[in-house]
């Protein structure tokens, strides 16, 4: 609270303001007068005319606008590309860093398909600014009553589009203590439990919950009843511990005691398995020894 406006700039979700011009001094007008008359005399000098010619303006501004060459509005061209086509479409963040859509495309895509990103930020360098949901769909999706284009290219973003959900729904998910996937395979029912959201509340009770679905297909939907039967799925929940990875019920521990009882299983498994590779039974009391001289 005490930088609000570095706060959201830091997060990405407002561009950095641009600084304020310092503002006017106050001068009494005589001093104002003065400032004035010099200002005149500059702009005489500058022109190489004398102030006392009756041909000149007394405000020399409007002759110097009247000399001063014409600016060309120059064309857009991307920064990333250098294409400067002249319908080149392009798009901007509200920081105004524009750039073409094809290289919004080409940057977007891979950071939704291969990095998983759920967060774009804008392509300038050293802008932290990030781009809202519906920046993304319109730049994936096409506008209703668009022109068709690429199919091949049109299926891409639309799997990209989808991708970018998940992304958000999972992200939203992980940062939700209430909520927590399914971790059977291929499943990706979404499961609320307020009341295990809180480490005290693991101390006195065991979360087993259930997803409600009863049998995932190969392609993550759930099946109906007649191929429930089929593949003997009928009644088979998917039930999970909600406060901890333990995937069974293990009721009626709690999921402390239920960790600690399975990593001491583990070690105890280790323990056992390097006694039945280094030491060998005695063969005149069966204690385990390990031989630790003699001839090999």
């Amino acid at each position: 609270m005490d930088n609000a406006s570095k706060v959201l700039v830091d997060a990405g979700v407002n561009p950095p303001e641009a600084p304020q011009p310092p503002a006017p001094i106050r001068t009494s007008d005589s001093t104002s007068s003065q400032t004035s008359s010099r200002r005149s005399t500059r702009g005489t000098r500058i022109l190489g005319l004398s102030s006392r010619s009756p041909a000149i303006s007394p405000n020399p501004l409007p002759l110097l606008l009247k000399r001063a060459p014409s600016k060309k509005v120059e064309s857009f061209v991307c920064q990333i590309c250098f294409n400067d086509e002249p319908n080149l479409q392009t798009l901007a963040l509200d920081c105004d860093h524009a750039f073409c859509k094809d290289c919004w495309n080409d940057y977007t895509i891979p950071k939704i398909k291969d990095e998983s990103e759920h967060a774009i930020r804008c392509m300038a360098e050293g802008c932290a600014l990030l781009s809202p949901d519906s920046f993304i769909r319109d730049l994936l999706l096409p506008a209703p009553g668009a022109p068709v284009g690429d199919p091949e290219k049109e299926a891409l973003n639309a799997k990209a589009w989808t991708r970018f959900q998940e992304l958000l729904v999972r992200h939203y998910v992980g940062c939700n203590k209430n909520l927590k996937f399914c971790p059977y395979p291929s499943c990706t029912n979404t499961v609320s439990c307020p009341s295990a959201a809180s480490k005290s509340s693991l101390a006195t009770i065991v979360p087993s919950v259930s997803c409600g679905a009863r049998g995932i297909g190969s392609e993550g939907q759930e099946m109906t009843r007649s191929q429930q039967l089929g593949r003997g799925l009928q009644g088979k929940e998917h039930k999970f511990c909600f406060g901890c990875p333990i995937e069974s019920d293990h009721r009626p521990v709690i999921c402390a005691v239920a960790k600690m009882w399975l990593k001491k299983c583990r070690d105890d498994s280790e323990t056992a398995n390097w006694i039945k590779s280094n030491t060998k039974e005695c063969s005149h009391c069966q204690s385990t020894i390990e031989k630790n001289g003699g001839c090999k």
